[in-house]
């Protein structure tokens, strides 16, 4: 059975679905370009520590993102999208518009 509130459209729903995808399409699509670029910088000596150290940070931040609309897209399908994973209430449209892989609705946020 699914957790998706009655009241939303199919549109709104398949708006929703292209939404998550295209924000994962694009971690993923992120994350692979940095892992690279980090592959490169590690295989050449004449590159400084200090920009190795960088791009790592943008990899661990890419690989946070990419894991986040992983599971963002998990919940559409499994319909707990839009449940707070911590109390089970509703996360407001308004916090999902913001930020479409909340897992938390604003009151278990803080």
């Amino acid at each position: 059975m699914s957790n998706e509130p009655t009241d939303r459209s199919d549109a709104a729903l398949d708006s929703t679905d292209a939404t998550l995808r295209a924000e994962l399409a694009h971690a993923q699509t992120n994350l692979a370009r940095l892992e690279t670029e980090y592959a490169e910088l590690l295989a050449d000596p004449s590159v400084i520590l200090e920009d190795r150290d960088s791009t790592r940070r943008l990899l661990e931040a890419a690989r946070v993102t990419a894991a986040a609309a992983t599971r963002a897209v998990e919940r559409f399908e499994d319909g707990t999208y839009g449940q707070c994973a911590r109390c089970g209430g509703v996360i407001v449209p308004e916090r999902l518009e913001a930020i479409p892989d909340a897992e938390t609705c604003v009151s278990c946020s803080r």
